[in-house]
């Protein structure tokens, strides 16, 4: 494939795509594809702002764009190395004293945390599931020190690319209290304003509110939204595709400002991960072809969000919707930037209608679940349905769908729990990519 000649298909072409993923596969709500080239910027909407509404999609409807919030983050921290503020190889202790944290052999440092090498995992393991409204909205900075003092390593800081969101989160709490202002601040006087993003944010203003596109499950239902007010740094942000071409035309060097510099040191600060694919600050960068690609994902309860570029021709993407199916958009994204061949769609999930069951039946499923010798299943009843929280992994919700079998409304993931004779309950099968 000589993805050097490839030409981003045009509006008509793309919007055949959106219309073929919603319409044919229902693989989504609405989705927005935003394409910056050399000859100007463009943006080709499809669907809905929310199931059975009539309201259109458009470059300024807003969406949650999940972990591309981290490559603001790691922005941040490369201005504010440029600057002079920090070094990337400061430990974190330095920001963040009277707290003890983990250690193992040396310190864990901000390159660390920047780069998924701390050792730390994906997420915290001291929510409390009982919490109200949810344990993600009351999580505290407290919990967070108690976990940092109570968590012991696995391996060195820096010995193995791991994902962590806990630690991106971590990021942007220590880059907030170095620059002495709350991370939305942080972020709007740093990334935002400057580059006259006035759309995207953590906290909606009225006009954001009214241009919210409505998160989905991947049956296509709404979804209550869930947020991390104290861990904002790894996927708090929210915007739109005219705002995401904002940010994607400086880092192709179509903007000018004192933020470039440190968009160019976010993309040269590199550590192989696997194969042909390189971790940045924030970035990743693989091959497609003979093409090198920027790209950063993201996904929340309700939204899938997509960024890519291609600094050596100054093409862009990105693909945001309001839908968590199972159609990953890199798929279409780095299709639409380079021409790779498109993999089949997913077809529709199966249709799965939610049972009621009493308190009394759900309280009987919560419990601990021993999956592994490092892994945890502990569920709790939450109203009508279930919250599981994987040791390390985040929380995820289960809705009854038969008296024993509860079904994830974000992920291809099913639990079936094993009855004794009794009536208790013995265990769980975790049904997950095809296998129990």
């Amino acid at each position: 494939m000589n993805s050097s000649a490839w030409i981003i298909p045009s509006d008509e072409d793309i919007r055949k795509l959106l219309s073929d993923r919603i319409d044919v596969n229902h693989q989504g709500v609405g989705i927005v594809v935003g394409v910056i080239e050399p000859r100007g910027r463009r943006v080709i909407a499809y669907g809905k702002g929310a199931t059975g509404s009539s309201r259109p999609l458009d470059g300024d409807s807003v969406f949650q764009i999940g972990s591309v919030t981290k490559v603001f983050t790691t922005l941040i921290l490369a201005d504010m190395v440029k600057r002079g503020e920090l070094d990337l190889d400061d430990p974190v202790s330095r920001y963040l004293s009277g707290v003890r944290l983990p250690e193992l052999g040396r310190p864990i440092t901000l390159r660390d945390l920047a780069m998924h090498t701390s050792g730390l995992p994906s997420m915290p393991t001291n929510f409390v599931l009982t919490s109200r409204p949810n344990p993600y909205e009351t999580y505290s900075v407290d919990q967070l020190y108690r976990f940092l003092t109570d968590y012991q390593l696995a391996r060195e800081p820096g010995e193995k690319s791991e994902y962590s969101n806990l630690g991106v989160s971590l990021l942007g709490h220590l880059l907030a209290r170095r620059a002495a202002v709350d991370y939305e601040t942080l972020v709007r006087t740093r990334v935002l304003k400057p580059l006259g993003m006035d759309s995207t944010s953590i906290t909606l203003t009225p006009d954001q509110t009214r241009r919210l596109a409505i998160g989905h499950d991947m049956y296509l239902r709404p979804v209550e939204q869930w947020n991390l007010p104290n861990l904002p740094g790894s996927g708090a942000l929210r915007s739109t595709a005219n705002d995401m071409l904002k940010f994607l035309a400086a880092n192709l060097g179509y903007e000018s400002g004192p933020i470039i510099s440190a968009m160019v040191f976010q993309r040269e600060v590199r550590k192989p991960v696997s194969g042909t694919v390189q971790q940045a600050l924030g970035w990743q960068i693989g091959r497609v072809g003979d093409e090198e690609i920027v790209a950063h994902d993201g996904g929340k309860p309700g939204y899938r969000a997509y960024a890519a570029f291609n600094p050596r021709n100054r093409t862009g993407i990105v693909i945001l919707a309001n839908a968590r199916s199972d159609d990953r958009l890199s798929n279409l994204a780095l299709h639409l930037l380079t021409g790779r061949p498109l993999r089949p769609t997913p077809t529709a999930p199966k249709v799965r209608r939610v049972v009621s069951l009493s308190r009394k039946e759900l309280d009987a499923f919560a419990g601990r679940y021993q999956l592994s010798p490092d892994v945890v299943l502990t569920l709790v009843r939450k109203e009508s349905h279930l919250l599981m929280d994987t040791t390390g992994d985040g929380i995820s919700e289960f809705f009854p769908e038969k008296p024993t079998e509860f079904f994830s409304n974000t992920d291809n993931v099913q639990i079936r729990f094993e009855v004794a004779p009794s009536g208790s309950i013995e265990g769980l099968v975790l049904h997950q990519n095809g296998k129990d």
